[in-house]
Formats: structure tokens, sequence, C-alpha cells
């Protein structure tokens, strides 16, 4: 038994000696430059390219079996050139191999340049053109070909199998190029100066590596951004169990170019990173990236990789928005509070199904403003859920600041606006401008719910604010856009219909009990009108601008106002002086009250293609009774509108020692015209009331001596018939 077992050690030695020298004298009297032209034959036919080999070949068998190319061009035949590599060495351990164990010496990829083409019409420079003759057949074996290998693949995997070992001395890629020219979009990105180092490449071990490279794109011709990167990190393969881990992964991204206007700007990014295969699990660990002022961190876990579920923590901590924009290059954000956008941050947890980003619980703070909520992103139809609750906002300290030049600017308009008696506005146009983005609604998806609960904007205090709204298909639902103000609520629901050709809008609007002296006093510092507003409103829209929404404005709508006053004026003190002024009574009148209450004014209105027509125009005064009907055409900018005055005694209080003999006339005032005529020419008197009030006394006199002449008749008659009765007695 020893006897054949050396025997068969013997044969072994021998035959690696064998295999030596076999080795050494095939290097010695081989070369295989000699073959090129074979090598390039063979590589047309067999693989569809066109390979030429400019430089030498050098090859060793034993122990090391190993190969050097020198200055090689690629291309597919009748296309641009595709690739040029200048050296690359390779060298793999017989022994080991043999023994199902990967050893080489260092890998050494030089000079590699891809040169990638696009043309206009779409075609590549990357890959084959199809042969002219070939059949369905011959497609479907080629399609089907993967499939099978993927087979055999899966069929000769056994647990039995010896584990794979690698054991590289280094990688090494230097002077690396890769060019890609896209005529059709005009573009042209180079990536240059790639290169990659590492340590011994080793499985089931940790190992080092370095990744370095420039990046430039332009844009028809011109420079668009500039990137220089670096990448370090330890990395582990475990091939068996398909592990793959990167420890201490750090990545520094330095940008430049027109986006950021000009300016230089540094990304770096740490994280430790692990992808199980076989358990379909990624994760991100100690994930932390800085740009600027902006600092983000968090872990991030992916299981599953064909219905993803995704879990982890991400935060960002207060940073300012100004800040991040400067040094991006990007205008700030003017504000009137110079603290605003100074402490934004933000974080969530992520939890929640397959095939969805949900940030499970949502946080946000912008300076002194809370907002908590969740949120969800659909990545298989793309639909976005939201549900956002905030506290309290100064929406004031947000708005642009008020300018000396914008203040001056206001102050000439309202100049030449009112200088000149009688001179005209110029007429309003109606845009035509397109106003919905018509494309991006229709492929809206989107379920919202946001909600704050006090909001302070244009000096106004708005409390609960809750906003829904729902997006499908072109379909967008504002169900709920309601706010409370001023001791009163507003209601509303707006419908946006772009699914057909021409877009419709619809809105309902309900205005309660709001205080309509308390907001004016608040937001415009006008002190002279108070009452309780109560309105709704049914108007549907057609079209996508201001033209087309004025022409196609249909619905109804009613205003009322009660128990209100008007300051600062005596309506009825101001017609009855008035009235006795024209009529040269020459009666002193003196002002009592320097105000005008009402118990109730309102008025409905029907519009259809944008003319508004009310007929119902009535406020009570005092002693007296405001009504109005006509149409105003928004369309064609003009208004046929008739108010009329009527005096009545003691409504609330007597002011002014009116007349009698217009007490019960309607006073009416007419206006007609264009919407840019001068006001005091477009409402005008009409004096025909006063041919009515002269008819009226008339009247009045004429049934005055009757009821006398009657009154006379029957004392008689009674004189009489009494002297008859005591007769009689």
């Amino acid at each position: 038994m020893k006897g054949l077992l050396k025997f068969i050690a013997g044969l072994g030695v021998l035959i690696i000696v064998l295999i030596a020298a076999g080795g050494a004298i095939l290097g010695m009297f081989f070369d295989p430059n000699e073959y090129k032209p074979e090598i390039e034959k063979v590589a047309l036919e067999k693989g569809g390219v066109e390979l030429k080999i400019n430089g030498d070949i050098g090859w060793s068998v034993f122990p090391w079996l190993g190969l050097e190319v020198n200055k090689i061009d690629v291309k597919f035949p009748g296309k641009e050139d595709l690739a040029s590599l200048n050296q690359a060495k390779l060298s793999v351990r017989l022994p080991a191999l043999m023994s199902g164990n990967v050893e080489m010496q260092s890998i050494v990829i030089d000079g590699l340049k891809l040169n990638l083409v696009k043309t206009k019409e779409g075609a590549t420079n990357w890959t084959a053109s199809a042969p002219s003759g070939q059949s369905k057949s011959t497609k479907q074996s080629a399609d089907s070909t993967p499939e099978t290998a993927e087979v055999k693949e899966t069929t000769a995997e056994s647990p039995n199998n010896a584990p794979l070992n690698i054991n590289i001395d280094s990688i090494q890629i230097t002077n690396a190029i890769v060019d890609l020219l896209d005529h059709s979009a005009g573009t042209q990105t180079t990536l240059s100066d790639f290169n990659m180092t590492s340590g011994q490449v080793v499985t089931n071990a940790f190992f080092p590596a370095k990744l370095n490279f420039n990046a430039v794109q332009k844009a028809n011709g011109k420079e668009q951004i500039k990137v220089i990167a670096s990448l370090s990190a330890d990395f582990f393969l475990d091939l068996d169990n398909q592990l793959y881990k990167i420890k201490g992964l750090q990545s520094t991204l330095n940008l430049s170019g027109e986006p950021i206007a000009g300016k230089s700007l540094e990304l770096s990014t740490q994280a430790d990173i692990e992808a199980d295969l076989t358990k379909q699990l990624l994760t991100l660990n100690s994930l932390q990236m800085n740009i600027a002022n902006l600092k983000a961190e968090g872990n991030v876990s992916v299981n599953d990789f064909a219905n993803p579920v995704i879990n982890g923590k991400l935060s960002v901590a207060a940073f300012d928005l100004n800040q991040l924009l400067k040094a991006v290059g990007q205008p700030a954000v003017k504000t009137t509070d110079p603290k605003a956008l100074s402490a934004i941050s933000f974080n969530t947890e992520l939890s929640g199904p397959a095939n969805t980003v949900t940030a499970k619980t949502l946080s946000l703070k912008l300076d002194k403003t809370n907002f908590d909520g969740s949120a969800a992103f659909n990545m298989a139809n793309g639909n976005i859920t939201l549900n956002l609750q905030g506290d309290k906002l100064n929406a004031d300290s947000y708005m642009p600041p008020t300018t000396k030049d914008s203040k001056a600017t206001g102050s000439a308009k309202n100049a030449s606006t009112s200088s000149g008696k009688g001179s005209k506005a110029p007429a309003i146009v109606y845009s035509k401008d397109p106003i919905l983005p018509i494309d991006t609604l229709k492929t809206l998806e989107l379920d919202a719910s946001v909600g704050l609960k006090a909001l302070h904007v244009s000096k106004m205090d708005v409390n609960n604010i809750a906003v829904k709204v729902s997006a499908h298909g072109g379909l967008i639902k504002i169900s709920q856009l309601d706010a409370n103000l001023y001791s009163g609520s507003v209601k509303n629901k707006i419908t946006v219909d772009v699914r057909k050709k021409t877009p419709v809008i619809s809105s309902q609007k309900t205005v309660s009990g709001i205080q309509i002296g308390d907001m004016l006093k608040e937001m415009a510092d006008f002190d002279q009108l108070t009452g309780a507003l109560h309105s709704s409103s049914n108007i549907t829209v057609t079209g996508n601008s201001v033209h087309a929404f004025v022409n196609s404005m249909t619905g109804k709508a009613k205003v009322n106002m009660k128990d209100g006053e008007l300051h600062g004026i005596d309506m009825a003190q101001t017609v009855c002086q008035g009235m006795n002024n024209v009529g040269s009574l020459g009666i002193d009148t003196q002002e009592v009250d320097r105000s005008t209450p009402f118990a109730n004014m309102g008025a409905s209105v029907k519009i259809k293609n944008g003319i508004v027509d009310s007929r119902d125009l009535k406020a009570a005064l005092d002693a007296m009774v405001l009504s109005g009907k006509g149409k105003v055409n928004l369309p064609k900018q003009n208004l046929d509108y008739r108010l009329g005055f009527m005096v009545e005694k003691n409504l609330f209080k007597e002011t002014c020692s009116f007349p009698n003999k217009l007490e019960g006339v309607e006073i009416p005032i007419d206006c007609k015209g264009s919407f840019n005529t001068d006001p005091a020419q477009l409402c005008k008197p009409d004096f025909s009331f006063i041919g009515d009030a002269m008819k009226k006394q008339v009247k009045d006199k004429v049934k005055k001596e009757k009821a006398k002449a009657k009154a006379k008749v029957e004392e008689k008659i009674k004189d009489k018939l009494g002297d008859k009765l005591k007769g009689l007695f």
C-alpha cells in the first residue's frame, strides 16, 4: 500500500515537472505575436468585433498562466472606434486553479479608453448591427441562451461544491477614460483620470480599495458641470454565501459649474453597507451626508429586492436655507423677517408596506413652526400620500420685504391713475396664457391632508385651517379648504377636471358670520364698516386662461350682511341734505349722527358666460331703503346697474327734516359704462323721480281733499239724522 502511494506521489511530481518544463520550452520556442492575424480573424468571426493588436503579446504557462497585451483597438464593423487599451496584465497560478481556487498576481489595466457614441437617430457604436438575414428562430434561440445558461449554472451549483477562494495581490486600473457623446441630446459626458487601486484582494476578509476620477458634462459644446470624485473603503466578499460588505466608506464629490453659478461645492458621504443577496437584504448603517451647511444622518434597510420593504431613520439637523442657497450659487430668499428660514430641521422614521417609501412619523420644523404627520410614496404607481399638521405660522415673516422703490412705484401708479379729471384707466386685458400645468396634473397621484392651527397672514388671523386634496387620473378634488376667522368660518370645495381636452373648474364656497369690521380693521386699518358677513356661491369655469375663465364663468351667488353699521357717513343725513339743496327748500339741516346702521343688506346673483345679473339688492339703512338691480358684463367690461334710495319714516331714527313730498319716493342712480370710465362720470342720478314726487304730492292732496269732503258730508248726514231721531222719541 505504501509502495502504491509512493508511486502515485512520484507520478504527480513527475507530471508537475513535465508541465513546468513544457511551459518553459513552450515559452521559449512559441511566440504568440506570430499569431496576431489569426487572433484578429477569430475575434471578427466569433465575436463580431474588429480587433487590432498594435503592441506585443507576452505570456507564461507555469507556474503562472499569464498574459500581457499592449496597444489594442476594438470596434464593431462599420462603426466608430469603441475602445482602446494601452496595456493589460493578468496571471493565474495553475496549481491553485486546479484545486478550485483563484490565485492571481496583480491585475494591471492601463490606458483604457471607451468611446461611446449615440447618433441623432438613436444608433450606438457599442452594439453590433443585427445581420440582415437573421431569422426569428435564430433570435429566439439567441434570446433563450441566457436562460439556458442560467439553468445550467443553477444545475451546476450544489451544496457539495467546494467554496471558491480568491487571492489577488492587487488590482490596478490607471489612466482610464470613458467618453459618452449623445448627438440626439446634444450632450457629452467625459470620465477621465479614472484610477483604482486595491490591497490584497481575498475572500472572507476585508481588503482596502481606493477610487478617484474627474467628470465633465457639456451641453452643445458648453461645459455645464465638473466633478472631482474620490472614494475609499474596506471591502468584504463572501462569494459562496453571496454576502458583500463595505466598511468605512468615505466619498467626496467636489462640484463646480453652471448649476451652482461657477462656485465650488463639496458633498461628502460616510456609510457602512452590507448586501446579503441570499436573504435579499441591503443595509446602510451610520449614514452621514454633508453638503455646505446641510448635515443628514440615519440608518436604512431594504428587504426583498423584488418587492422592497424599507425601514430606518433619517434626520437633517437645523440649517439656514439662505446659507445653503448661497453655497450652491443660488440667490437668497428675501423675507420681511431677516431671521426667517434660518432654522429648518427634519427627521423621520421609515416603516411601511412593500413597494413604498413610507415616513411613518414625520417631523418638520420651520423656525418656530412645528409640523408633524406622515408621508408615503408608492413606487408602483407614483402615488403620494401626505398627512401634515402644524401649530402656528406667521406668514408675514416670509413675505418679500417692502422697499422704498416699491413704495415709490405704488405712489406713482396711484398718482397716474387719479390724475386728470375724467381720464380713463386702460382697459383690462384678459391674458390667454395657460395657467394650469395640464400634463403634470394628468399624471399627478396624490392624497393629502394638511392642517394648521393658527396662521397670521397679511395682518389677518386665521385659525383651524384644514385642506384635503385628492388627485387621480386627471381629476383633482379639494374636498376641504376650510378656516375659521373673526368669529366666522369659510368653507370651500374645488374640483379641477383635466381628463378631457378642455379643463373644467368648479367651486363651492360658504362664508358664515365673519365680522367684517374686525377683519378690515386689522387688514387695512379701515374702521368704517361693521357687520356679520354671510355668503354662498357655486361657480364653474372652463378653459385654461384668465380670458377663458372670464368668458365661461357660470353659476350662482348670494351675499348677506346683518346687524352692521357704516361709520363716518350718515346716509340718510346725506341724502336728505342733498335733496333739500336740490329742491332749494332752504331748510337748515343739522347732523345728528355720523353713522348709518343697517339691519340687513344682501343680494343674489346669477352668472352666465361671465355676465353677472343681480335683481334683488336690498339694504335696510337708517331711515331709508337701498335697492338695486342690473348687470355686469365681465367679458365686455361694462355695467348697467340701477340703485334706488327710498326714504321712510322711523325705520331706525330720523336724522333730518326731510320734505314729506319725497317720502316713499325712490331716488334712482343709474350706473352705466365701461370699467375704465371715471367713477365720477359712471353713476348719475335720474331726476325723473322729481316728477314722480310731484305726482305723488298731487295724488296725496287730492286724496286729502276727498277725505275732507267726505268728512263734511258725513257730518251733515249725522246732524240731520240726529234731529229726526230726537223728534221721533
